[in-house]
C-alpha cells in the first residue's frame, strides 16, 4: 500500500505541473469571419505557391452562401381549382455555387406529368434536420426560409446551366395550410411513383460532421479534411465494388473470397481493405435511414440516385457493390455480437430491398391489405417522423385508390385518433389479431393514453419480437385458434375493444426477463447514450488533434494536461462499456434459470430440454429438419456449461464481478465460433420476454410484464395466445399484456369454439 501511495502523491504533481497554464489566455475560436477572411488571403496567395503543395481546405461554401431577406415572404396561392390532381414543382434556377439559390414555383398536374426527361420532374428524398435554425432562399422575388439541410442539397444538386424541375415536400406544400398538406401527403405515394428519378439525398461532409448553421465556431479544417477524403474513398469502393459485381455477374463467376479479381496492385479485396470504406457514413450514422417517410420514396421510386456531397451512384449499384463486398469475405454488416444476434448494419438496406422484391413479385402478405398494411408498419416501426401521424400516414401511398385500407390522410385529428383508426381498420380488413403483437409497453411512449390494444406506433424503441412470425421471420404455419376468423366490435367511443374466446390457463411461476443486446437498444446509461453525451463529445473535442495543435512553448505539458482531462472525461464511459461487454454472461445466466426451472416443473417428462428447445426457438425448425435443430441445440448447450460451471462453485455469489469477467471469458471463444445459421439466431422471440409455468403445469414463452396471477387466453382470430389482466374495477374489463407462446396448444389443440365468450379489452 505504501508503493501505491506513493505513486499517487508523486502523478498528483504531475498533473499539477501539467495543468499550470501560467495564467496565459486560452486561444481564441475562430469565427466565420476570420475563416473568411483567411480563406481570401490563402486565394491571394495561392498562386504563388508551390505547384506540388496541397491547396488549404476552404470553409464549406453551403455555410458561406446565404440569401438575403431582399423581398417579403413567399406567399402561397391555392392550387388551382381547375387540375384534378394539382400539385406544384420547384424549379431550380442554373447557376454556379457560389450563387445564392433562385427557383420558382408553379402549378402541375400529377396525371398529365410523365417519366420523359422533358415532360417529367425528380422527387427529392431528404432529412428535414433541424429547423430551429432556418435559412432563406428566393422564389420569384419573394424568400421561404428553408432547413439547413435542404439548402445543402439544392446548392450541390444546382445544374450551371440549365434548370432543374424537383418535388421537394417543403416548399411544394404549404406547410402552414392543413387542408393542402392533407390532400397533398395523400399523393405522395403517385409523386414519387411518377417521378422520372428520385434523388436520395444523404448530407455534404460539413453537414455529416454535425456543423450546422453559419456559425463556425466549432468547424475545424482538419476534421472537414478528412470527412471529405472518406466520403471520396467510401464512393471509391462502392464505385469498384459495383463494377466488379456487375462483371462477375454477367461472366457467371464465383466470387472468390479475400481475394476477387486481379487489379496492378493487387486484387479488389486487398485495394477495398486499403480504402477502408467507412459504411456508417451511408448506413448506421446516416440519418436518411432513420425516417419513415423515406421507406415510402425509396421503395416507389422507378429510379434512385444516392448523392453526398458532390458524390453520387445510383441505388441498384449501391445494392450490388454492398453484396459483393460481403461476398468478398468482408464482416462490417455483422449482426452477430458474442453468441447474440443483433440488428445487422445492413438492416435497412435489407429491409427496402425485401419490399420492392415483394412488390414486384405482387405477392401480397397474408392475402389482403390489412396484412400487408401490417407488413409495412412493422418494416417502419423503428423510424422516426416529426409527427406522430406520419407513422401511419407514411405507408399509406403504398396502396393505390383501388386498394384502399380504410384511413385517410388528415392532421386535423389527434395522433391517438389516428393509431385508434389505424389499429381498428387493421383488424377489420385482416380478419386476424396479429396487430395485437405490435402492444408493447414501450419506456417512453410517443402517445399516451391509449388503450391496451392499440400499439404506441409513435415510438421508435425496439419491442419484443411479434409472435406472428417464427424466429426466422416467416409467418407463423400454426393457428392457435384453428384458422378462425376474428369479429371484432368496439364500445365506448371506440376505446373498449369486444372480442370472442376463451381463458385455457393462468400463470403460476415467472422467471427472469431475458435481456436485450446492448448494441440493439439505445438506452438511457448504456454506452451509446454516454457516446453520445455532451460533457464527453466535449472533451473528446478538446484533445489536441495534431502536433501542431498542440502549446508551442510546452508541447510536452500541453499533452499530459489534454490527456489527463480526456482520461478522466472518459472513465465513466469505459467502465460502462466494459460492464455491457462482460454482461454478456448475464444472457446465459437467464437461460440457465430458464432451463433449471423447466427441468423442476417437468419431472415426469421423457426430455425436459425438448420443450426448452422449443420454447427457445419457437419451434422454429433449421430448413434441413429437426435432427439439425437437436444437432446445433446440443452445441449451444455447451456454451452454456462453462456459466453453469461457475455458478456451480457459488462464484456468482462469493464474487459478481469475478464470476462474470470469467464468466465471459471462458464463454468467448465458443461465441466467436458462432455464426449467422447458429442457434443463438433462432432465439429472437426470447429477447425482452420471461419464461411462464401455468397452473396446468405448461411452459410459455410470455411478456415482460406478465405476473403470477394473469390469464392466458385463445381469441377467434388469433394467431398466438394472449396475456390478459382483469382490471380492477371495470365491470369484467381486461387488459391486454401482450402475446404469449405455449407450448403443446399453438395449432389449435386447446381451442374450443363453444367455450368462446365476449372479452372486453380496454
Amino acid at each position: 500500500m505504501p508503493v501505491f501511495n506513493k505513486a499517487r502523491k508523486a502523478w498528483k504533481k504531475v498533473e499539477e505541473w501539467a495543468n499550470d497554464d501560467d495564467g496565459r489566455p486560452e486561444p481564441a475560436l475562430q469565427t466565420e469571419a476570420t475563416l473568411e477572411a483567411e480563406s481570401q488571403t490563402e486565394s491571394q496567395t495561392e498562386s504563388q505557391a508551390n505547384s506540388s503543395a496541397e491547396p488549404p481546405p476552404r470553409v464549406p461554401f453551403c455555410y458561406i452562401n446565404n440569401n438575403k431577406a431582399i423581398a417579403s415572404s413567399y406567399t402561397y396561392v391555392p392550387l388551382s381549382a381547375n387540375i384534378k390532381r394539382p400539385i406544384r414543382l420547384l424549379t431550380l434556377l442554373p447557376g454556379p455555387r457560389d450563387a445564392d439559390i433562385q427557383c420558382l414555383l408553379t402549378d402541375a398536374d400529377l396525371d398529365g406529368v410523365g417519366r420523359e426527361e422533358d415532360a417529367g420532374f425528380e422527387a427529392l428524398s431528404y432529412v428535414w434536420g433541424d429547423m430551429s435554425n432556418t435559412t432563406p432562399i428566393q422564389i420569384g422575388n419573394a424568400i421561404s426560409d428553408i432547413g439547413q439541410n435542404l439548402r445543402s442539397a439544392l446548392l450541390h444538386l444546382r445544374y450551371e446551366d440549365r434548370p432543374r424541375t424537383l418535388w421537394v415536400d417543403a416548399v411544394c406544400i404549404n406547410q402552414d395550410d392543413i387542408d393542402e398538406r392533407s390532400s397533398q401527403v395523400a399523393l405522395m405515394g403517385d409523386i414519387y411513383t411518377k417521378a422520372t428519378r428520385v434523388v436520395v439525398w444523404l448530407g455534404c461532409p460539413c453537414c455529416l460532421l454535425g456543423t450546422v448553421g453559419p456559425d463556425l465556431s466549432s468547424y475545424r479544417r482538419e476534421e472537414l479534411k478528412e470527412q471529405v477524403v472518406k466520403v471520396e474513398r467510401l464512393f471509391i469502393a462502392i464505385k469498384l465494388l459495383g463494377r466488379e459485381a456487375a462483371v462477375v455477374a454477367k461472366e457467371g463467376r464465383q466470387v472468390i473470397p479475400k481475394k476477387g479479381d486481379q487489379y496492378e496492385d493487387g486484387t479488389s479485396y486487398e485495394l477495398i481493405r486499403k480504402l477502408d470504406p467507412d459504411w456508417a457514413m451511408v448506413f448506421l450514422d446516416n440519418p436518411w435511414w432513420t425516417r419513415v417517410w423515406t421507406l415510402q420514396e425509396i421503395v416507389l421510386a422507378h429510379d434512385a440516385i444516392m448523392c453526398m456531397g458532390s458524390e453520387e451512384v445510383g441505388w441498384d449499384f449501391l445494392r450490388s457493390a454492398t453484396a459483393h463486398y460481403m461476398a468478398l469475405g468482408f464482416a462490417a454488416f455483422s449482426g452477430f455480437w458474442f453468441g447474440n444476434k443483433t440488428n445487422s448494419r445492413l438492416e435497412p438496406l435489407n429491409m427496402v430491398i425485401s419490399i420492392k422484391e415483394m412488390r414486384q413479385s405482387e405477392a401480397v402478405v397474408g392475402g389482403d391489405v390489412g396484412d400487408e398494411l401490417l407488413y409495412y408498419l412493422a418494416s417502419s416501426h423503428w423510424r422516426d417522423s416529426k409527427m406522430p401521424h406520419d407513422k401511419i400516414y407514411a405507408v399509406l401511398g403504398f396502396f393505390d385508390k383501388d386498394r384502399h385500407v380504410g384511413i385517410d390522410v388528415d392532421y386535423r385529428f389527434a395522433p391517438a385518433n389516428v393509431y385508434h383508426r389505424a389499429t381498428r381498420a387493421l383488424m377489420e380488413r385482416s380478419g386476424n389479431l396479429d396487430v395485437l403483437g405490435f402492444c408493447y409497453p414501450f419506456k417512453v411512449r410517443r402517445v399516451t393514453d391509449l388503450p391496451s390494444w392499440v400499439p404506441d406506433w409513435g415510438s421508435t424503441g425496439n419491442l419484443a419480437a411479434p409472435l406472428m412470425n417464427d424466429a426466422k421471420g416467416k409467418l407463423r404455419t400454426t393457428h392457435a385458434s384453428k384458422g378462425s376468423r376474428s369479429n371484432p366490435r368496439w364500445e365506448d367511443d371506440n376505446m373498449t375493444l369486444i372480442v370472442q374466446g376463451h381463458i385455457v390457463d393462468s400463470i403460476t411461476k415467472v422467471g427472469s426477463v431475458k435481456p436485450a443486446v446492448f448494441t440493439d437498444d439505445l438506452i438511457e446509461g448504456s454506452a451509446d447514450h454516454l457516446l453520445k453525451d455532451p460533457a464527453v463529445l466535449a472533451a473528446a473535442e478538446s484533445f489536441p488533434a495534431t502536433w501542431d495543435d498542440l502549446d508551442p512553448e510546452r508541447p510536452i505539458r500541453h499533452l499530459l494536461s489534454e490527456y489527463w482531462k480526456n482520461f478522466k472525461a472518459a472513465a465513466p464511459l469505459a467502465k460502462k462499456l466494459l460492464s455491457e461487454v462482460i454482461g454478456v454472461v448475464s444472457h446465459k445466466e437467464c437461460y440457465i434459470e430458464w432451463q433449471d426451472l423447466i427441468a423442476s416443473e417437468l419431472k415426469g417428462h421423457p426430455d425436459p430440454n425438448v420443450v426448452f428447445r422449443d420454447i427457445l426457438t419457437t419451434s422454429t425448425p433449421y430448413p434441413s429438419g429437426q435432427a439439425e435443430t437437436q444437432r446445433r441445440f446440443e452445441q449451444w448447450l455447451k456454451a452454456l456449461s462453462s456459466v453453469r460451471r461457475l455458478k456451480g462453485v457459488k462464484l456468482d455469489r462469493i464474487s459478481p464481478a469475478m464470476f462474470k469477467t470469467l464468466g465471459f471469458a471462458a464463454g468467448l471463444w465458443k461465441a466467436m465460433e458462432e455464426d449467422e445459421d447458429s442457434f443463438s439466431t433462432y432465439t429472437l422471440h426470447t429477447v425482452r420476454r420471461r419464461l411462464g409455468i401455468t397452473q396446468s403445469g405448461r411452459v410459455c414463452l410470455v411478456p415482460k410484464r406478465a405476473e403470477v396471477g394473469d390469464d392466458i387466453a385463445l381469441l377467434r382470430g388469433g394467431r398466438v395466445p394472449v396475456v390478459l389482466r382483469p382490471r380492477a374495477g371495470g365491470r369484467g374489463h381486461m387488459e391486454l399484456i401482450g402475446e404469449a407462446f405455449v407450448y403443446g396448444i399453438m395449432d389449435g389443440e386447446a381451442f374450443d369454439e363453444a367455450q368462446c365468450v365476449e372479452f372486453k379489452i380496454v
